[in-house]
């Protein structure tokens, strides 16, 4: 990969902080992003004491397999939507023993994917007060797309943990 934007590395940056400061733990689980959202946490030097890991599920059966999503949903809807983004996430967090999680499921093309367009990527943020999806749709090239998900996925992570409600002090963090 080439070397990281300023605007993923302020959303890292601010995600890994607000983790740090809230005593959380911080896991991944990426598909269209191949590692790309860890990559660019372990960018910022101090990560290792929140980031936990990640789980890389580009074949829909480790989604299943690995991050717990459901099989017979993956068969009926395919992979690129809010529900496995959300599982990804919850996936993630339960594998690494992690209380936020950032899934990135989706299509950079050329071709699309389970009826998608390409440039549809769909984005699941858990934190303690639960787990949302958002979809971003990014234009552009295979890697102009999977660099738009990167940067959007820390972004709304950062701003989502922003708005969460109050967690436990470092000192009293459970270790799992």
């Amino acid at each position: 990969m080439s070397e990281i934007d300023e605007p993923t590395r302020a959303a890292a940056e601010q995600l890994l902080q607000t983790c740090r400061r809230r005593g959380l733990g911080l896991a991944t689980c990426e598909s269209i992003t191949g590692g790309g959202i860890g990559w660019a946490l372990t960018s910022v030097p101090g990560a290792s004491d929140v980031f936990r890991g990640g789980l890389i599920t580009y074949a829909s059966e480790l989604k299943a397999r690995l991050a717990g999503v459901d099989p017979a949903f993956i068969a009926e809807h395919g992979v690129i939507n809010e529900r496995t983004a959300r599982e990804m996430a919850n996936g993630a967090a339960r594998a690494c023993g992690a209380d936020v999680a950032i899934s990135a499921t989706g299509t950079a093309g050329p071709l699309g994917q389970d009826g998608t367009a390409p440039g549809t990527v769909w984005i699941g943020i858990r934190t303690p007060d639960g787990t949302t999806a958002h979809r971003l749709l990014a234009g552009g090239g295979r890697a102009q797309i999977r660099r738009a998900a990167i940067r959007r996925a820390l972004q709304l992570a950062a701003g989502t943990l922003q708005l969460c409600g109050p967690t436990r002090p470092p000192e009293s963090r459970d270790v799992r």
